[in-house]
């Protein structure tokens, strides 16, 4: 029997890693972070760790001895040399049962539900209960969360309007700003109903605050009642200073969210609850949905109730971004020698000054950071204490900001700038700015499917190739369309990067007037990892792009 367990603890005293700082996906995805956490594993031959392959780089970087990692999910790259030395197994069930060589998984309770329903439908599979904490259900008042909202958001209208007062290039936009449209409770028990569902339990951080409008302090979930049209917060009855009015005590989590909903059909989120969690609902009779995809696409499609502070995220990003790689490439041609944290110190320091020049009356804060020199890795991730100098080819900077209100995230951004060195690199570059501009924003207008845009994007590219080939861009023997089709070139953004609309082969969400997130083309190839991204926003008469100076 081998036991799988994600144990925050236990990875750090095993392997010394911390996901949340030395990984890149773990930070990104907000709503889902257990769902690609590193897994410890012990088997007969000790200690293993189960890492995805895209954060690969990272383990390494932060230390990991690369003899005690297996990696799954391969990374989808079009140079294969990158991973040629390195194999992953095409899932983590398969790689799950080649480890158990076929004897029984136990899982941790604290391991994430998609684990384990996912594991087994093909594996003999037993995890942990977890202990039975007894809870206080408190009602949240729902119209002062909706007050507190529109509050903010006048605010953030009020700012943005200003701020893009003399952009030309977004003249018009600020007719698009609105701050008293809401349709979180409205469009979540549309959902809901749709589905049969009796209740919805929120948890995951993004989540939780757009339902409850405050920040979750840890062991606390919220309750959507369908039948009553409210929303519960419970925490555990040692918890003080929870928000609403108790109206029950009850045995553990469990019992109160099937006594709340009025019935057994609950939906929840697969990609953040443990399977803990999830047991004790069953045994309380409980019946589950998967609901992590769709609690996405709800955050998604009403982004654009929340323009304004998209906007200032937006040009938080491109003020930031680029004047910390001018810095660094300043820096280089003076013949200084430095690193990649100091590019990213100077790059918060830019965040600071944007808010203090521009005098944001709310906070902003680094989202994620996947910022790295060529010369130390062609995968994606957080800065390290490497070396930039001379020798360098290549700085990548994609990252995000969020906006926040008393520690609520109202607003994230996504973009990417990149320092190219080689002469192959920089044309490429400048040709991945029409990529975007053109070939992928260029296609968005009310009606497209997301799937479509990666299709004509695709067919934009083709007539280049040849040329990226001539420059050292790209390989003749690579399926460059192939291996594309398994990655997207942009997403939505709902409080997060999205993973429930992607621009990518097999996505049908139709975009229209309000829809927002970014276009990007990551091209990582031989010695260059370049990385060019912009946010855009389809406005009722012309699509903008915001993250453009």
């Amino acid at each position: 029997m081998i036991k799988l367990t994600t144990d925050k603890t236990r990875l750090a005293d095993s392997f010394g890693l911390d996901a949340q700082k030395s990984l890149l996906f773990s930070a990104i995805r907000l709503d889902s972070s257990p769902l690609v956490a590193p897994i410890v594993a012990d088997t007969t031959d000790g200690e293993v760790l189960l890492v995805r392959q895209q954060e690969q780089g990272n383990a390494l970087s932060a230390g990991v001895p690369k003899e005690r990692m297996r990696f799954y999910a391969p990374w989808v790259t079009i140079d294969p040399r990158i991973v040629a030395d390195t194999p992953a197994a095409a899932s983590l069930s398969t790689l799950v049962e080649e480890l158990a060589e076929g004897g029984q998984v136990g899982l941790d309770s604290g391991v994430v539900m998609k684990h384990y329903s996912t594991l087994s439908r093909s594996l003999d599979v037993v995890a942990d209960k977890q202990p039975t904490t007894p809870v206080v259900a408190y009602e949240i008042d729902t119209a002062a969360v909706l007050e507190r909202f529109s509050r903010w958001r006048e605010l953030g209208a009020e700012t943005a309007t200003r701020l893009i007062a003399d952009v030309e290039h977004l003249d018009g936009l600020d007719k698009e700003i609105q701050s008293r449209t809401n349709t979180r409770y409205s469009a979540l028990q549309s959902m809901a109903k749709d589905r049969g569902l009796d209740a919805v339990i929120i948890s995951a951080p993004p989540n939780f605050s757009e339902v409850v409008g405050t920040q979750q302090s840890e062991d606390q979930l919220a309750i959507w009642s369908t039948q009553e049209e409210k929303l519960y917060v419970l925490a555990p009855e040692t918890a003080h200073g929870v928000s609403g009015a108790p109206i029950g005590r009850f045995a553990g989590f469990g019992a109160a969210a099937v006594a709340l909903a009025n019935g057994n059909q609950i939906g929840v989120e697969e990609e953040w609850i443990a399977t803990g969690l999830a047991l004790e609902l069953e045994s309380e009779g409980a019946v589950l949905s998967e609901l992590s995809t769709a609690l996405g696409h709800w955050r998604d499609i009403r982004d654009h109730e929340d323009l304004g502070f998209q906007i200032v995220a937006a040009r938080c990003s491109v003020f930031a971004i680029e004047e910390a790689l001018k810095w660094a490439e300043e820096s280089l041609e003076a013949g200084l020698e430095f690193t990649e944290l100091d590019i990213y110190a100077r790059y918060v320091d830019k965040i600071v000054e944007f808010r203090t020049d521009n005098v944001i009356p709310f906070a902003i804060e680094p989202y994620f950071t996947n910022l790295h020199s060529s010369n130390r890795m062609l995968f994606p991730g957080p800065p390290v204490d490497f070396p930039i100098n001379d020798d360098t080819k290549c700085i990548q900077l994609d990252a995000g900001v969020r906006i926040t209100f008393d520690g609520i995230t109202v607003a994230t951004s996504d973009m990417a700038r990149s320092l190219p060195r080689t002469d192959g690199a920089k044309e490429a570059y400048e040709f991945f700015f029409d990529v975007v501009r053109e070939g992928i924003i260029g296609q968005l207008r009310p009606g497209v499917v997301c799937e479509e845009v990666h299709e004509g994007t695709l067919d934009y590219l083709a007539s280049h190739l040849k040329r990226m080939i001539e420059i050292g861009m790209l390989g003749e023997d690579v399926d460059f369309n192939t291996e594309y089709r398994k990655r997207n070139v942009g997403h939505l953004m709902g409080k997060q990067e999205s993973f429930a609309n992607e621009l990518r082969p097999g996505y049908k969400h139709v975009l229209d007037v309000g829809s927002f997130g970014a276009a990007e083309i990551p091209w990582r190839y031989g010695d260059v990892a370049i990385g060019t991204e912009d946010l855009w926003y389809i406005g009722s008469d012309r699509t903008y792009i915001l993250s453009k100076r």
